[in-house]
């Protein structure tokens, strides 16, 4: 049989219909929303119903606490205004003492006036005397006395036996010359206070706390006239503005504050019938012991919260807030009844459910009325997104074969946009960073070749002096040298040591500010002192150098005695050295000028020379690392490159900065700003300029014994050549173990000791010298130049610290110093 199939018939199953992704947007956002609103909606009507319940119970706690925030802070503002009365009341009595005074003062003058020359002195006197008698302040127990400047009684109202009296040696209970210290300050002044206090505090009838007296000259019979009074008595007058200032206070909910003293007397109530009576004659039973209760917890507490049955009720408490006032044994409180705050907890609850039902009915509202909207929304959004897709679809078809770019004016989202503009940057993006990596491959090879010319010569710095050095030691083999020319090669040998020193600081100095690990050490010192050395210091470098003809001046800015400044003198000195050094290398006549000066708040230093000048394209390059303004190897000079990177660090670190001015064949000048800080408490140490004996020091070193502990026998044989010559008896260890058997054998005054040794170093050796010999005085000799070194050292237990290469003149510093 045949079949005969129909092409153009329909298949019986249809293919599945995919789901677009602005479909299936559509449709997870709009189930989303509606989730989250129902979901949110209905843990927010939860909520607000558990919240109702919970805000029911807090209510009252939260009121009473509220109240009782607001009974303490009123309580604490009346405790404030005591404490201000109290600091103002030796102010108001001395002003009182001031003014009785000064009136007493005028009625003497105007009967002096008045009667002088009418009347013999003797009645005027008694005139006076009769005026002032009478006058009283501070309830009568005020009154002015009077006495002469010589000490003797005048006036005394109420001590007639003081009159004509001399009381320049009475003194009071607290044995004070009260007269005496009168007539003291009369020497100087016209009027003035006095204060005494009782440090023993015990209050007696002629003696209170502080008694506070004013006193006034009265020229024309060599008198002096004063009143005098006691802290305690303005205590009534302050108490009673206490009280009033209290009874101002206003209080939620009809309260006020209430005051007794420590005996029960009631001093302040809000019912007035109360104010001066006892709490025991109080006729309510409950009150009574209310009060008996709040009295008793002030005192034992001195503050705080106390909750009582409310006398006026047959339900509810009163929660009362109390403070002790010590020095007046008052008791001071307010409280809050618990009866009103029930009532205020009902209407908050009414009017909480009411709130509560109008946000349900709104929360319904807001749910309906956003999963209309978001419907609507999401269609809008959806119908967008499809039009983005397409856009980026048609892009990559296009872009695999040619430049295309997509035309962002198409796309409506922000997002799309942007990447957009990201797809749209690539090439010249990808175009850029070639470049960058085109000129950072150039500036490592930059980089290598100055490192290369760098290390290149560094080998050669480094080789001239180690050549001058091996070959003269060599030519002073020879035996038939003069002594003239040896000591010439030893000169040669010393100064190119010095020069390979002097590289190798530069190479640490750099290499600790490059690891951020140098630190400056400020301190007081003499500007001036410092230029004086660098003059006399460079005059001789000068002449070494064969530069005599160049002519070096050092100018300072400041005289003497105001050139002390705060700053790191160390590394002043060590920029200016480095700047000078270069003036001298780079000038073949003229002049070198060194100077400072002060401009408003900072110090400017310069260092003009008249040599070869530097040229525009260069004055930035010189500061470089490893840089010089000529860097062939045809250059005339020579150097490392790094004196003017570390000089402008240092000043950098200074706080400071550091530029140069030049032009080529004229000269150059170099500048450093810092900040000029005085301290004029700082004073400089003198030199001490005793007479030296025969060996350049003062004291004696014969039969002194010194271990040298080195594992390095040449170290060794060097400072026993040192120290041949002072007398010193000398022993020499080449490990720790064999120091330490000596000091055990020996009683050594002073070690001289190695930090690197194998073995044993040099800080557990120290160690175990301490067990043998604790006083013994031990300094610390290393090769090692890092950061804090010597800190470090120190605080080890060292009593010194000299570095390698050793200098002979240091050394027996130090030993001197030691000994």
């Amino acid at each position: 049989m045949i079949y005969f199939i129909d092409m153009n018939s329909n298949p019986t199953h249809k293919k599945p219909t995919k789901l677009r992704i602005s479909r299936a947007y559509f449709l997870l956002f709009l189930v989303l929303t509606i989730s989250f609103l129902l979901g949110i909606g209905g843990v927010w009507i939860y909520k607000e119903f558990s919240d109702f319940h919970k805000e029911s119970q807090n209510l009252r706690k939260e009121s009473i606490e509220r109240q009782k925030d607001l009974l303490v802070r009123n309580a604490n503002e009346c405790l404030n205004f005591i404490s201000y009365q109290n600091k103002i009341s030796e102010t108001r009595l001395k002003h009182r003492l001031e003014n009785f005074v000064k009136q007493a003062h005028a009625i003497a003058n105007n009967i002096y006036l008045g009667n002088k020359g009418k009347i013999p002195d003797t009645e005027i006197k008694k005139r006076i005397k009769q005026a002032i008698t009478a006058l009283r302040f501070t309830s009568g127990r005020g009154y002015i006395f009077i006495n002469t400047l010589g000490g003797k009684g005048v006036l005394y109202p109420f001590s007639k036996e003081n009159e004509g009296k001399n009381l320049s040696n009475f003194q009071d209970l607290n044995k004070n010359f009260i007269v005496k210290n009168e007539i003291e300050l009369m020497r100087y002044k016209e009027e003035a206070y006095t204060k005494y206090e009782n440090h023993h505090m015990v209050k007696n009838k002629y003696n209170a706390y502080t008694k506070v007296s004013f006193i006034k000259k009265f020229k024309p019979y060599n008198w002096y006239m004063g009143s005098f009074a006691y802290l305690d008595d303005m205590k009534g007058e302050i108490q009673k503005e206490v009280l009033t200032r209290i009874s101002q206070i206003s209080l939620d909910n009809n309260n006020y504050f209430f005051v007794y003293q420590k005996d029960g007397k009631c001093l302040l109530h809000g019912d007035s019938v109360s104010i001066g009576q006892n709490y025991q004659n109080y006729k309510n039973p409950i009150r009574r012991k209310n009060v008996e209760m709040l009295l008793k917890s002030a005192v034992m507490k001195e503050s705080g919260f106390v909750s009582y049955p409310d006398p006026d009720a047959e339900k509810g408490t009163k929660v009362s807030y109390i403070q002790y006032i010590e020095d007046w044994n008052w008791i001071i409180g307010a409280g809050v009844f618990t009866s009103d705050i029930d009532k205020s907890i009902e209407i908050a609850g009414k009017e909480l459910q009411s709130k509560v039902n109008r946000y349900i009915i709104q929360i319904i509202s807001i749910i309906v009325l956003a999963i209309i909207i978001l419907y609507f929304t999401t269609r809008y959004i959806s119908s967008r997104m499809k039009q983005n897709f397409v856009s980026f679809n048609n892009f990559f078809r296009r872009a695999s074969t040619q430049s295309y770019k997509i035309n962002t004016e198409e796309l409506h989202f922000t997002e799309f946009q942007d990447l957009a503009i990201t797809i749209n940057r690539m090439i010249d993006i990808r175009t850029q960073k070639e470049k960058e990596l085109l000129l950072a491959r150039e500036k490592a090879e930059e980089s290598d070749r100055l490192k290369s010319s760098f290390l290149a010569n560094m080998s050669h710095e480094i080789r001239t002096p180690m050549n001058a050095i091996i070959g003269f030691s060599e030519l002073l083999q020879q035996e038939d040298l003069p002594q003239e020319t040896r000591q010439q090669f030893f000169s040669h040998i010393r100064n190119s040591g010095n020069t390979l020193l002097n590289l190798i600081n530069d190479i640490i100095d750099f290499s600790k500010i490059e690891s951020g690990e140098l630190k400056i050490s400020k301190t007081t010192f003499s500007l001036n002192q410092l230029f004086e050395e660098l003059y006399q210091t460079f005059e001789k470098i000068k002449t070494k150098k064969g530069k005599d003809h160049i002519k070096l001046e050092f100018t300072t800015g400041l005289d003497n005695s105001n050139s002390l400044v705060y700053s790191d003198p160390l590394r002043l000195k060590q920029i200016i050295t480095n700047l000078v050094d270069n003036a001298l290398k780079f000038t073949e006549k003229g002049i070198i000028q060194v100077s400072y000066q002060v401009d408003v708040d900072s110090l400017i230093f310069s260092v003009k020379d008249s040599g070869i000048g530097i040229s525009k394209d260069k004055q930035d390059v010189i500061f470089s690392r490893f840089r010089q303004a000529d860097d062939s190897h045809a250059r005339r000079f020579g150097g490392t490159g790094l004196g003017l990177s570390i000089s402008r660090k240092l000043a950098e670190l200074l706080n400071g900065t550091m530029w140069v001015e030049s032009t080529v064949d004229i000269g150059s000048s170099f500048f450093i700003k810092i900040p000029f800080l005085q301290n004029e408490k700082a004073e400089l140490t003198p030199i001490n300029k005793n007479t030296k004996r025969k060996n350049g020091y003062n004291k004696n070193l014969y039969g002194k014994k010194v271990l040298i502990v080195d594992d390095y026998k040449v170290n060794l044989t060097l400072i026993e050549q040192m120290l041949h010559a002072t007398g010193l008896e000398l022993y020499v260890a080449e490990n720790g173990q064999l120091a330490i058997e000596y000091c055990i054998k020996h009683q050594i005054d002073l070690v001289l000791l190695d930090l690197q040794m194998p073995e044993l170093n040099g800080y557990d050796t120290l160690k175990l010298m301490r067990k043998e010999q604790p006083k013994i005085k031990i300094i610390a000799q290393t090769a090692y130049a890092l950061a804090n070194e010597k800190e470090q050292i120190l605080n080890s237990g060292f009593n010194g610290y000299i570095s390698k290469p050793i200098v002979r003149k240091e050394l027996l510093e130090l030993i001197y110093q030691m000994i």
